[in-house]
């Protein structure tokens, strides 16, 4: 009561709960609501992506995406705090896109009961492969898809049901891109059970798959980035033949000073040469695509805290083909340290890949997005992010 006895009524929060409910209404209007405008789009983070080359020649470029609103949540007990992701409308999408149409064929819905960790994309044979691991509520998912329909094929139980060593079921599944291998851990207590998906066998493990590899005295070619007298920001472009197991048991020794390196091999390992391709210097350079017409690699402009990234195409001869600068990537794969880790060098060099299929070559910056460029010349074809 006020001081002449009537009664007030305590102030009214319209304003308050208006704001709460713009709020609440311009998160879930924009996620729900901002795909079904513009449906003709990808939507969410890029995870990975693969490039088929159709019956017909012409590529076709598949991207997974995390279409999950996701968000940080914390958790307070009596002598313990954690932080931690948790998503709603979890699930991923999968995309089919024609580079030469400049338009999305079609769009799968993959669901998940949780946070998307470990998820991989790519081609197996006449299908387009997802793999993702176990993480919290989600199980392992192995899924294969046509790649001229889009029509699912298989799955984690058909996968398991053709392989007697996965009888007891999968726990965990990763995809190393590198070796093109799939390492699962069992029910039964089997880890790292290695399925070469060229050769379409399992090893009993990661170690036995290696043994077995440099074994292969096959003749080779590749092209590494070579250390300049021991100094690992500066990095010099090399071709190496020779016998495939040699190449690779001596690969990284080739990388630390390749001709230095040769003075000792080569009176060991019959067959086995190198040659420097041109002068360039590929400062804290990577090779992420090679094949036998060329190599890209992907250098920064200057060694220091804050740097541009240079994209370069090579011949197989050494000759510079074309070059494309900072400006015409992906403002995210500049380096800041200044912005924390994962704008660093090391925090940003995993999340590119890079592919070659005929005359396209794809870019990709993971959590961002995907470009096209035309492999004989550089020039940008197409933009999605």
């Amino acid at each position: 009561m006020n001081s002449m006895g009537k009664s007030v009524s305590p102030p009214k929060r319209y304003g308050a709960y208006a704001g709460l409910a713009t709020l609440l209404l311009v998160i879930f209007g924009g996620f729900f609501l901002y795909p079904l405008l513009t449906a003709d789009g990808i939507k969410g983070d890029v995870i990975d992506c693969a490039v088929v080359k159709q019956k017909n020649g012409a590529n076709r470029l598949w991207i997974l995406t995390d279409g999950s609103l996701s968000y940080i949540s914390s958790t307070k007990t009596p002598g313990h705090y954690s932080v931690g992701r948790k998503c709603v409308s979890c699930k991923a999408w999968l995309y089919e896109y024609d580079p030469v149409g400049g338009k999305i064929v079609r769009k799968i819905k993959i669901p998940y009961d949780d946070v998307i960790m470990n998820a991989n994309l790519f081609c197996d044979g006449d299908t387009i492969c997802q793999v993702s691991d176990a993480y919290h509520k989600n199980v392992p998912k192995i899924l294969n898809y046509d790649v001229n329909t889009g029509t699912l094929v298989g799955d984690t139980a058909s996968f398991t049901s053709r392989h007697p060593e996965l009888a007891a079921g999968i726990v965990k599944v990763r995809y190393d891109k590198e070796k093109d291998t799939l390492l699962l851990d069992t029910k039964d207590g089997k880890k790292d059970l290695t399925y070469s998906l060229q050769e379409k066998k399992f090893y009993p493990s990661f170690p036995k798959y290696l043994e077995e590899k440099r074994k292969d005295s096959s003749d080779a070619q590749m092209f590494i980035l070579c250390e300049e007298n021991g100094q690992d920001t500066r990095k010099l472009l090399y071709s190496v033949w020779g016998k495939r197991c040699d190449i690779l048991w001596n690969k990284s020794r080739l990388e630390a000073n390749c001709e230095e390196s040769m003075r000792h091999l080569s009176r060991h390992y019959e067959g086995l040469g190198v040659k420097r391709l041109n002068n360039s210097i590929f400062l804290r350079g990577s090779i992420y695509q090679q094949d036998r017409d060329g190599v890209i690699i992907i250098s920064v402009n200057q060694v220091d805290r804050k740097a541009d990234r240079i994209l370069t195409c090579v011949d197989r001869e050494g000759k510079i083909k074309w070059k494309v600068p900072q400006n015409e990537m992906f403002e995210e794969m500049k380096i800041d340290e200044d912005r924390g880790y994962h704008s660093g060098f090391d925090g940003s060099s995993n999340k590119i890949k890079v592919l070659r299929s005929g005359n396209l070559v794809v870019l990709m910056l993971e959590g961002v997005g995907v470009m096209g460029f035309d492999y004989a010349t550089g020039k940008k074809q197409f933009t999605l992010d």
